[in-house]
């Protein structure tokens, strides 16, 4: 069956035609080609691929790139990206031999199908060319082509899963005097790896990298959309260490960075490698038409429906992809499938983080190969590994940003086939709200990508770093150690850096402060370990009262944990996997306290302030909830110490006029505040790519210090990571969605389509849904 005929058998059916709250059918794209001058050799290896003309923005990055710029390229998935910066860097290769690039992905894994393309390519540029016959005819004179001088290396990837014996042999090939002297390939010319062995096994040992760091002559930083946030506010210190490294060596390595669509992909590349940039975002690429239809189950879970639409494509013969935003919502649409569907058993398969390597590559495969029909996955099929043309993209439950739907639906119509992607609403405020304006989707801008670059506390743990590779200075490369001194004073005092004798000059008192930072997190992270002692994860310091108290259910790639114990002085949460059906929320009693005020901001009827603030959270107990209707199941009480922490965030005072005008018309005034409290964060993934988790918020009907109401939003990280920044520079728009979202759900008191928060640590009490819906009118319009 077409993707038309499913689309007209649904339309038919009232079981499913009765939940279709939107379809939309995109157009076909024409491609737009342009004629790029190439070494003839690669261009007759790219024509025997079938690549005979390049897409206008493949031409346009890689003039740039030619010309010495930085470049960000920001278009869809399946646009052919990796050419941009391969043919420069087999261009420069077969240019000087020596020549080195690094490609940075934000995982290990994701870099597999780009080594075996890279070194296929590889292969066939060193390859003889067929004899030319200079007459022509059967009597022609037969000359060899030559080969090129010195052949291109095959690409080798440095990550964890490389043995340590293999990545011992890549380091020696770069290191002065022996590099011909091992059995080793001399002078690998491009190294795969990702942030973490950057941070961790590359950058600290530089002097073992002599060679590689002299040759540097490119650096790829791929997908640097997922680079926000925490991780990527301390993967731009990285990459800052990284320049000092190359600036020593002497070399000057141009940067060439890949996005998905974002608002920002100029300015977040920009902070994340401290350079500027050019960016090529209109793309010549061809796209096949795609359907995109809105379901919203009234009376099923989603995940029902999910498994029912999963079925549907299954029986039209059409390969399908599940992305669920759970592991357990995965391995349960795979089993209720194969239950449902038993003739389908071996053709679909679950996919998921915390699958071996060797597991997650044979489905890669037979995906590809087309033996597998269809897979229901979690995020991990999101990125980089190439599956092939599937045709039908269902997503249980809204991803939690455009920028994300758009990279997931890039996983079908990558031939240029009609595809379908089909959005199942949970009860979400963000899922609601695209059911009641689908047309609000495409219209909408896409998310920013924030980092913080100048959080104090991250910046603070780089330092050290960067002085043990090479030592700081007055005058530092990348470092303005004038504009840091603040810090540098406070580090000296803690006993991380030593001055030196002289003055202007600072050393790591450690030789190996790297292992102290976790470049996922913000602070000396908690160890996660299991009852055997076992390494899981990491959890940073302002996440831990809320994640892994006794009792709570963490979850780690997909698999669930429940926390025994909590070790505060030991840093240590020792846990056991389990397999439940509920998950846990956290009962908390917040403070917060102004240390700074930055900026203000006057709106309709009222003035925004944004600055630093303290904020004292405490875990008095927690509540399991069902893992699909969210009801309670039971409660449970705790005592556990106070957290403190300095961070970002903005406030709100409620004046008196507005305080008595809510009181005249019956509003509660705390269920107000709180409700709204709760509206504007749901809202705030629509502006940048972030969880709900990465905010916080805390309202108050009397706040001593203003003796009047008020309201607080937070970064939920330690120093900030520019979230309530951006909310603070987006606000009418944000407000306005806010109000969208309470004022068009049909629920009379509120739910968690408007002002429930699963996670409230106050147990969604109290709440006024119209309280808070006089406030946004009030402030918008």
């Amino acid at each position: 069956m077409s993707i038309h005929g499913l689309i007209e058998s649904l339309e038919k059916n009232k079981r499913f035609s009765e939940t279709i709250a939107g379809h939309k059918y995109i157009h076909p794209l024409e491609p737009k080609y342009i004629r790029l001058s190439l070494n003839e050799k690669l261009r007759d290896i790219l024509s025997g691929q079938g690549i005979r003309l390049f897409y206008s923005h493949q031409v346009e990055a890689i003039d740039l790139i030619r010309q010495g710029e930085n470049v960000v390229v920001m278009t869809p998935t399946a646009s052919g990206k990796s050419l941009i910066y391969n043919i420069p860097v087999i261009e420069s290769i077969i240019e000087n031999p020596e020549a080195i690039a690094l490609y940075i992905f934000p995982l290990k894994g994701l870099e597999q199908d780009q080594v075996k393309n890279l070194n296929e390519l590889f292969h066939k540029v060193n390859a003889p060319r067929p004899p030319l016959n200079l007459r022509g005819g059967e009597g022609g004179v037969m000359l060899p082509s030559p080969r090129i001088k010195t052949p291109l290396k095959p690409a080798e990837v440095y990550d964890g899963d490389t043995t340590s014996y293999r990545r011992g042999k890549i380091r020696k090939a770069f290191q002065s005097g022996i590099a011909g002297e091992t059995e080793f390939p001399p002078r690998v010319n491009v190294i795969f790896t990702n942030p973490d062995m950057l941070h961790l096994a590359i950058n600290p040992f530089h002097i073992k990298w002599e060679g590689f760091f002299k040759n540097l002559k490119y650096v790829v930083v791929d997908e640097i959309h997922t680079y926000r946030g925490v991780f990527g506010s301390n993967v731009s210190h990285v990459l800052r260490r990284l320049r000092r490294i190359c600036n020593y060596w002497g070399s000057n390595p141009q940067f060439i960075a890949c996005s998905a669509t974002i608002a920002n992909p100029k300015s977040l590349a920009e902070e994340l490698i401290g350079l500027p940039f050019k960016a090529v975002t209109e793309s010549g690429a061809p796209q096949g038409g795609k359907h995109f239809m809105f379901i919203n189950p009234s009376h099923e879970s989603p995940y029902t429906e999910a498994t029912a639409l999963f079925i549907k494509c299954l029986e039209a013969g059409l390969k399908t992809i599940v992305f669920t935003k759970a592991r357990k919502i995965t391995e349960l649409i795979y089993k209720w499938t194969v239950d449902r569907a038993p003739q389908f058993a071996e053709k679909i398969s679950p996919y998921r983080a915390g699958f071996l390597p060797k597991e997650r590559r044979e489905i890669e495969q037979k995906l590809f190969s087309g033996e597998l029909l269809g897979v229901v996955s979690t995020s991990a099929l999101e990125l980089g590994v190439d599956i092939g043309g599937l045709d039908v993209c269902i997503l249980a439950g809204y991803p939690g940003s455009i920028s994300s739907t758009w990279q997931r639906a890039g996983r079908v119509g990558r031939e240029g086939q009609e595809s379908l992607i089909m959005m199942i609403a949970i009860q979400d405020a963000l899922d609601q709200y695209f059911m009641r304006h689908p047309e609000a989707f495409f219209e909408k801008s896409h998310e920013a990508g924030v980092i913080d670059p100048q959080n104090k506390n991250i910046i603070k743990k780089h330092l050290p770093c960067a002085a043990s590779e090479i030592y700081l200075k007055a005058g530092d490369s990348v470092y303005d150690t004038e504009k840091l001194r603040p810090l540098i004073e406070e580090l000296v005092q803690e006993g991380m850096l030593n001055p030196g004798k002289r003055g202007g000059i600072w050393f790591s008192r450690s030789r190996t402060p790297h292992r102290e930072v976790e470049i996922r997190a913000i602070g000396k992270p908690f160890d996660i370990v299991d009852e055997s002692g076992r390494h899981i994860g990491d959890l940073s310091g302002t996440r831990i009262s809320r994640e892994a108290f006794p009792g709570a259910i963490y979850l780690h790639r997909g698999r669930q944990y429940r926390v025994s114990e909590l070790l505060i002085e030991e840093r240590k949460v020792i846990c056991k996997e389990v397999d439940v059906l509920y998950y846990t929320q956290a009962r908390t009693k917040d403070e917060t306290e102004i240390i700074k005020q930055i900026e203000t901001r006057d709106m309709r009827n009222l003035t925004i302030f944004r600055g630093m603030l303290r904020m004292k959270n405490r875990v008095t107990g927690y509540d399991r909830k069902n893992i699909f209707d969210r009801t309670r199941l039971s409660r449970h009480d705790l005592d556990m110490p106070e957290y403190i922490f300095d961070t970002e965030g903005l406030w709100l005072r409620i004046d008196k006029d507005t305080d008595n005008d809510m009181k005249a018309l019956g509003y509660d005034l705390a269920g107000s505040l709180h409700a709204f409290e709760h509206a504007s964060i749901a809202c705030m993934p629509l502006f940048a790519l972030c969880d709900k988790g990465d905010i916080g918020g805390l309202s108050y009907p009397f706040y001593p210090a203003f003796k009047e109401p008020a309201i607080f939003i937070y970064d939920g990280y330690e120093g900030g990571i520019g979230l309530t920044k951006r909310a603070f520079d987006v606000m009418d728009e944000w407000f306005k969605a806010a109000l969208t979202v309470i004022s068009e759900c049909p629920c009379e008191e509120g739910c968690p389509s408007c002002i429930q928060d699963p996670q409230c640590g106050s147990g969604n009490q109290p709440l006024d849904k119209e309280g808070a819906k006089f406030l946004l009118e009030r402030w918008t319009r």
